[in-house]
């Protein structure tokens, strides 16, 4: 008996123990959350980005280093990096950027966009140059807008055009006994083609040749003015050297120097005016960053702003989340911004390429209804394509870069048959029905004629409806929408061709032009303000650590089936939504 009471008393012990340093473990997080910011800086520093940098539309926070182990996927907002280089470029304590063995993890719209916030900073007289060891293609175009490139001698960079793939799943389903029964509307509309086809159609290579050529175009365009690169250079690598040395890159004018990372270092100690002997005072963009948002969250207060409202990943009905531009908040969210006095204009930041047809017809609604009561301008991202075209339609006036990835108006249906499957496994269904299709979507058959009409109809009304909110929200002819629609995609540059798109740039050139519309200058006081709120450090740890894993979560890491697991529809409907592996290296 004494034994076990000095194990009772001792696992009890340990139980409390247990549950004071959890709590004190969490309360810890929440004060670093809502930390204020007391930082105080040297009178010289330099901003370093380097390492692997993650760009999305919403800046996640970092994790303590007690957990960081658990799962550490922080982003950078782009807004945020943006809007901290231009708070930076004021600031008199710091002198530069620094740019350092960067390995950037965005779309190459989103990476052009960070270098041309670099390119303004210079604007300041302040320096931005970049030192790297390995050097890889989506890099270089943000190490372009550096006033100076250096690179290790012993270094290696890799220079190899565009490639975008697709993953086709029609053999395997075949084997297992699964059939896809798809209809779509637009011969260009290559979403099924994963489950219909064992390559791509020759509609879907023509458009894709046609979307990455546009891709190294701009990107040829950006290095030719900013280190005046020519295209033929940048030709003759990718098509013969795939991976390039040092002395070849600044033969071609690529980078500017040669050398060891300590000389690199004591040329921006010149550059502070800071004795080789002495030191740099380096801020990491994250630290600064963080700072900074808390006090521009503080600024904020102003009576007049401009509303941004970002809406990032598959839309779908029910609420939003961290991949998923949910109904109805986004509905909840353009009523709020509707019905606030002091929001002047706003900036619908789209990065999407669609979803469920019934939600961004949802969300077209609240964008309209708005755009009739204030300036909404649209701003593209890496895409914007298929509903998330939809949602962009009614819009005062879109803005994409010529690199984004838009249009794709067309809509499809699909479902999956196991007769087969059932059959191979020995399992057999019978049924007794009141009416003759009373077991419509009943996966063990195949979907007789009568079904696939009425499913056809559906498909045709919603493509039709999408077709007239283009057409209304454009001031095109319905007849026009129907030539550069049939689910084709186009890049930025020829979306503005068509009319599809009214201004080619960044996120910046649209926040000026909704202060534009809205009548407001520099001399005004006026904020902006970002929808949704990003989740606090507590809200991200809840989700953490309630996130299910599985063999499927595992598998759906592997590049070659995390497209299709992530966006393959989970819901009935008819969808508007982009090929399930658009993948763009």
């Amino acid at each position: 008996m004494g034994k076990f009471f000095r194990w009772f008393f001792a696992t009890l012990l340990g139980t409390v123990f247990g549950v004071i340093i959890l709590i004190g473990l969490f309360v810890g997080i929440i004060l670093l959350s809502t930390k204020v910011p007391t930082t105080e800086y040297k009178n010289k520093n330099v901003l370093v980005l380097k390492n692997t940098v993650s760009i999305g539309e919403v800046t996640t926070p970092s994790m303590p280093a007690v957990i960081a182990g658990l799962e550490n996927e922080t982003k950078f907002g782009l807004y945020d990096m943006i809007a901290v280089l231009k708070q930076a470029a004021t600031d008199d304590k710091i002198n530069g950027v620094v740019i350092e063995d960067v390995v950037l993890d965005a779309g190459y719209t989103t990476v052009q966009e960070l270098s041309d916030a670099l390119l303004e900073f210079r604007t300041s007289g302040k320096f931005v140059v970049g030192h790297f060891n390995t050097l890889s293609q989506k890099s270089y175009l943000l190490a372009s807008a550096c006033n100076e490139i250096s690179m290790s001698s012993e270094g290696m960079a890799e220079f190899h055009g565009i490639s975008s793939s697709s993953v086709h799943y029609k053999d395997l389903l075949e084997k297992v006994g699964l059939k896809p029964v798809v209809i779509r509307c637009g011969k260009y509309k290559s979403y099924v083609e994963s489950v219909t086809s064992s390559k791509m159609s020759a509609e879907n290579r023509e458009q894709k040749q046609a979307y990455i050529d546009a891709i190294w175009n701009s990107y040829a365009a950006s290095l030719l003015e900013n280190k005046q690169v020519q295209k033929n250079a940048l030709n003759s690598l990718a098509d013969s050297v795939l991976v390039c040395t040092p002395a070849e890159l600044l033969k071609v004018g690529l980078i500017d120097t040669i050398c060891y990372g300590d000389d690199f270092w004591n040329s921006v100690k010149d550059k502070m005016g800071i004795e080789h002997s002495g030191s740099v005072s380096k801020i990491s963009f994250r630290s600064y960053m963080e700072d900074c948002l808390v006090k521009m969250e503080a600024d904020t207060t102003g009576n007049q702003s401009i509303a941004l409202v970002i809406a990032q990943g598959g839309i779908e009905m029910g609420t939003a989340d961290d991949d998923a531009i949910g109904s109805d908040s986004y509905v909840k969210l353009f009523q709020r911004v509707r019905e606030d006095s002091t929001i002047r204009s706003v900036v619908f930041r789209i990065n999407s390429g669609g979803g469920s047809a019934l939600a961004s017809e949802l969300i077209w609604r609240e964008v309209a209804l708005t755009a009739n009561e204030k300036p909404v301008i649209v701003s593209m991202g890496d895409m914007a394509a298929s509903g998330g075209y939809y949602i962009a339609a009614p819009a005062t006036k879109i803005v994409a870069s010529p690199s984004t990835l838009t249009g794709s108006i067309g809509v499809f249906g699909m479902s999956m048959t196991a007769e087969q499957l059932m059959g191979k496994i020995g399992v057999n269904y019978d049924k007794v029905n009141t009416h003759a299709h009373s077991d419509f979507g009943n996966i063990s058959r195949d979907m007789d004629p009568v079904e696939v009409r009425a499913i056809e109809k559906s498909i045709d009304k919603t493509y039709a409806t999408f077709k007239h909110r283009v057409s209304d929200g454009r001031g095109l002819p319905v007849d026009y929408v129907e030539q550069i629609a049939q689910g084709r995609v186009w890049c930025g540059i020829d979306a503005r061709k068509n009319g599809l798109v009214d201004t080619l740039g960044g996120l910046a050139i649209a926040l000026q032009i909704a202060a534009d519309e809205a009548g407001l200058t520099d001399e005004d006081l006026y904020s902006v303000r970002v929808f949704p709120k990003q989740k606090s450090l507590p809200e991200m740890l809840y989700g953490r650590f309630n996130a299910r894993s599985s063999l499927m979560e595992t598998l759906s890491e592997l590049p070659e089936v995390k497209h299709f697991i992530k966006d393959i529809p989970t819901k009935s409907g008819v969808y508007a939504q982009l090929p399930y592996s658009l993948i763009v290296e």
